[in-house]
């Protein structure tokens, strides 16, 4: 039976990553992508999946815009099953250079969207008594402490409070809700983290146990298990793949 699902944050890192497999393994479904950008990798996907990839240049901070592309595509193809909320930003910046707009902007970003998504994917749903399976992208960061990470901190933690309450609401009405936090991983910005930050790149191999950092296709191998049938009992969890991180 196919499936309709969401990607957002599809057109690089993680969420390219995950886009990629979808497209690759669950190949009876639809999926709907949604990024701020299109570029050569999403063309790429379009033009190779183009009767099951859906892709919508859009910022999921124009929740206008946002509500009406699930809207319209709800309404085509049924309800959505199956999303996974990756969209978001960071920002490294002490505490003290941090302006209360930039933790605004932050929090609205990683935060603030992704409540709008979930929410109206729960309002279509409960509406039509249909399932839904919500992942969201949270981080490490979200539940220890890191140096100049307050304003990303404070919109995973945040994220991740909200998931819990919202996964024991809506539980009884068929919605999963559950966050998968990754810890330091080879993404769209890695590269330049070794060069630029080279002792603490290094800290952070220390920190982790396996001595390395993740790769985006092992994320994205665990957010498809999350976001599965198989996936049947777990909801209001937060799942680590941080190479031991958080474990110490």
């Amino acid at each position: 039976m196919q499936k309709l699902g969401l990607v957002t944050g599809c057109g690089k890192g993680i969420g390219l990553s995950i886009t990629k497999k979808l497209l690759d393994e669950k190949k009876d479904d639809l999926i709907l992508g949604l990024s701020r950008t299109i570029n050569k990798e999403i063309e790429s996907l379009k033009k190779k999946y183009s009767k099951r990839f859906i892709f919508n240049e859009c910022n999921i901070l124009d929740y206008g815009k946002v509500n009406n592309i699930l809207k319209i595509n709800q309404n085509k193809y049924g309800s959505i099953k199956f999303a996974i909320c990756n969209a978001g930003i960071r920002s490294r910046l002490s505490l003290n250079k941090s302006s209360i707009n930039l933790y605004k902007s932050i929090l609205e970003n990683n935060t603030i969207a992704n409540i709008n998504i979930t929410k109206e994917l729960i309002n279509y749903s409960t509406k039509f008594g249909q399932k839904c399976n919500i992942l969201l992208i949270s981080s490490i960061v979200g539940s220890r402490g890191f140096d100049e990470l307050s304003t990303y901190a404070v919109s995973k933690s945040a994220l991740e409070g909200f998931m819990k309450s919202a996964a024991i609401e809506f539980a009884k009405k068929n919605i999963q809700i559950n966050c998968l936090a990754p810890g330091f991983v080879n993404s769209s910005y890695a590269e330049a983290f070794k060069r630029d930050k080279k002792d603490l790149y290094d800290w952070t191999i220390s920190q982790t146990p396996m001595g390395r950092w993740g790769t985006c296709e092992e994320i994205a191998d665990l957010a498809l298990f999350l976001i599965s049938e198989k996936n049947s009992y777990m909801t209001g969890s937060v799942i680590y793949s941080d190479g031991g991180w958080t474990a110490k």
